[in-house]
């Protein structure tokens, strides 16, 4: 099977914490990071976050923020390599944009992780008792 690079790998259930930081003009509203199966881009998982400010708006009228993004492996996806596709953002006005490859996405693009299948074991009881004694 074909591996992420940084060998990050999750089963359905799994949360996955990705950091972007930002500098922009427009206040922003929301932020999603949408990865796309390797061999299949119809297939994809979608995190979305609110982004804060981690500094003043500088004189040419930028400002820095963060946003935290956590995204829960859902259910039912397939396995396989999981590629950074986008980042996409809506400004507070209402405004919706993406940001190109020339914008920093072309190293992002090296952001993967992969899907695996969920394990067929059955859970082992290690301790069982009443919780009122």
């Amino acid at each position: 099977m074909d591996e992420a690079q940084n060998e990050r790998r999750y089963t359905a259930g799994d949360t996955v914490k990705l950091k972007v930081v930002l500098d922009h003009r427009a206040n922003l509203r929301e932020v999603r990071v949408v990865f796309a199966h390797r061999y299949d881009e119809t297939m994809t998982i979608v995190g979305r976050g609110k982004p804060y400010p981690i500094s003043d708006r500088a004189t040419d009228a930028t400002k820095r923020s963060r946003v935290d993004v956590e995204i829960t492996i859902p259910r039912g996806n397939t396995p396989g390599v999981y590629e950074l596709d986008r980042i996409a953002y809506e400004t507070a006005g209402g405004e919706l944009g993406h940001f190109a490859e020339e914008e920093g996405l072309a190293e992002a693009s090296q952001i993967t992780f992969e899907v695996v299948r969920e394990p067929t074991e059955t859970p082992s009881i290690v301790d069982i008792a009443f919780a009122d004694g």
